[in-house]
């Protein structure tokens, strides 16, 4: 385990990204977690305060598109959805019809802008970590029009879906910007269709790549750190590195041009720190000796030589038992 010395230590930081889970300790549902800042900055004071480390300020994926006008489900006991039965861009028309909404009235973006501040400024946060996740338009535009008209739309009518992706953009940019003048110094992009689950390469950086450039370049100005979240099938890293330039990476899935971990460590390990991959499947399902085992091999093959960090491939499952939290943790010590 990379020993050049008796002396010498190998060191393994953690995340346990907790956000639908971490209702669960505060007894709030998960539609008062999707809904009411208090409600959602007291679920990660718990989870502060019973795992340590750092808390993502994130709900669920309809965030911004829900304020964009978008119909959400929000389930009781489940995380929150975009009705799929009636899309907002309903025809290929309605890319051009998008309207840019003011971010004072974006209601769930100004609650998760509401949740950092009360987390923040908590007298139970202190020394804690604070991040939050913005996904990018084309993962905002997939949750008002349905993966599978988009990508056809993005291949036959590319300008009308790079119209709206504008339109997007211009927000988010000023929603990332205020993430950061709430105090954050890490933000995340999710850019999930950056992957053999989304668009091929070539669709990708021609549709989404210039948008989130410029996202990420509004981030950088205000001098807080980018890392990308992308829990797809064969993620491009290299393209999203060449667009974004990210401090991290948060993964699921191996990239699409390394057939395994340490090739992944030897090909990415010097451009960006690997967050990940535990499976959130293990996390579900598993035992917390199954966990620990997993994260074993995963610190092996990527912590030798830093700029890696143990976590899930995406959130900590909402309904995962907690030992299996901890069991990360104790992983990381114990193996690192």
């Amino acid at each position: 385990m990379n020993q050049s010395t008796p002396t010498e230590q190998l060191i393994v930081p953690y995340g346990v990204v907790l956000c639908g889970a971490a209702r669960r300790l505060a007894g709030v549902s998960y539609r008062d977690f999707s809904t009411k800042p208090e409600a959602t900055a007291e679920s990660y004071l718990c989870a502060y305060e019973k795992f340590g480390g750092s808390v993502l300020a994130w709900t669920d994926l309809s965030i911004e598109a829900a304020d964009f006008g978008q119909k959400i489900i929000y389930p009781e006991e489940s995380t929150a959805f975009p009705d799929y039965t009636d899309p907002l861009i309903k025809d290929i028309e309605d890319y051009r019809k998008l309207k840019r909404i003011n971010l004072k009235d974006a209601k769930r973006m100004q609650g998760v802008l509401e949740t950092i501040r009360i987390v923040l400024n908590s007298k139970r946060f202190e020394g804690g970590s604070i991040a939050s996740l913005c996904l990018g338009p084309l993962a905002v535009l997939n949750m008002m029009r349905g993966a599978k008209r988009l990508f056809k739309d993005c291949v036959l009518y590319p300008n009308e879906v790079m119209a709206c992706m504008e339109t997007i953009t211009e927000v988010l940019i000023e929603y990332v910007e205020a993430m950061c003048d709430a105090g954050l110094m890490n933000v995340a992009l999710d850019t999930l269709l950056a992957s053999w689950s989304g668009l091929s390469r070539e669709l990708w950086e021609k549709i989404e790549g210039p948008f989130v450039r410029e996202i990420a370049d509004a981030i950088r100005k205000k001098q807080s750190l980018l890392f990308i979240h992308n829990c797809g099938d064969g993620p491009y890293f290299d393209s999203q590195i060449k667009f974004m330039e990210p401090m991290a990476i948060s993964f699921a899935q191996l990239p699409d041009d390394c057939p395994d971990r340490k090739e992944l460590k030897r090909r990415y390990g010097d451009q960006v720190v690997l967050v990940g991959n535990i499976s959130t499947p293990l996390l579900s399902y598993g035992t917390p000796e199954e966990v620990m085992a997993e994260c074993r091999v995963i610190i092996e093959d990527l912590a030798p030589g830093g700029n890696f960090i143990l976590a899930p491939g995406c959130e900590f499952p909402p309904d995962g038992p907690f030992e299996n939290a901890m069991a990360i943790i104790e992983a990381a010590e114990q193996y690192g």
